[in-house]
């Protein structure tokens, strides 16, 4: 019970830095009373907090949580200072950061409530859920190439004439990355050597190819 009795009595636990109230102005006050709600019926578990500030003011905040898969997740910090009627919801992005922060942790550190979470006023407090951003659409799986049958007047199928070679049959068109280069390849199979050899099409005059059908 040492942790809850230092966080109910400011002389036992002592005074934060002047720098640490001004990050966290909940340092400098005293707890009064925490309470643990139970989930409801629209699914929220909240933590009370009632704080004295050192006017004697009473701040009251009231973290919500929500079930998920994994457990109860933050959701929202309401907020109000006496004589306010209305809870107002803190950003976690602004001034109250550190101190919404600090509320998490405080929350799973005391170990009992100091009154009852039965009628608790905070139970009849409700906000909206947080707007969930919209998944992205999952991208269509990208669509099979057509493959190429037909480059430089020549035909998937044809026989071809590589002088080197003599007759082949063009068996392929092909689509190659070569060192970050788009590069098309003839795939030409040679019977007679029972050999594949592949040819870039942008060589095809410099090695002399051509369509045997432009032989007879």
């Amino acid at each position: 019970m040492g942790f809850f009795r230092d966080w109910f009595d400011r002389s036992v636990r002592g005074g934060p830095s002047e720098m640490e109230e001004m990050m966290n102005p909940i340092l400098g006050w005293r707890l009064q009373h925490f309470v643990c709600i139970p989930e409801d019926s629209d699914g929220w578990l909240r933590h009370y907090f009632m704080f004295l500030d050192k006017e004697r003011v009473r701040r009251e905040f009231i973290v919500f949580y929500a079930q998920t898969i994994g457990g109860y997740s933050y959701e929202r910090t309401a907020y109000r200072k006496l004589p306010e009627d209305a809870y107002s919801l803190l950003s976690e992005r602004g001034p109250w950061s550190m101190s919404i922060t600090f509320l998490l942790d405080l929350g799973k550190q005391l170990p009992a409530n100091t009154q009852s979470p039965q009628a608790h006023h905070a139970a009849g407090v409700s906000i909206e859920r947080r707007p969930r951003e919209p998944q992205p659409a999952p991208e269509p799986p990208p669509q099979p190439k057509k493959p190429v049958t037909t480059s430089h007047g020549f035909t998937v199928g044809e026989h071809v004439v590589y002088p080197k070679h003599g007759v082949g049959k063009l068996l392929a068109i092909e689509q190659l990355e070569i060192a970050g280069d788009a590069v098309e390849m003839f795939v030409v199979f040679f019977k007679n050597d029972n050999m594949t050899l592949r040819v870039p099409t942008d060589k095809i005059g410099a090695v002399g190819l051509r369509r045997l059908a432009d032989e007879i």
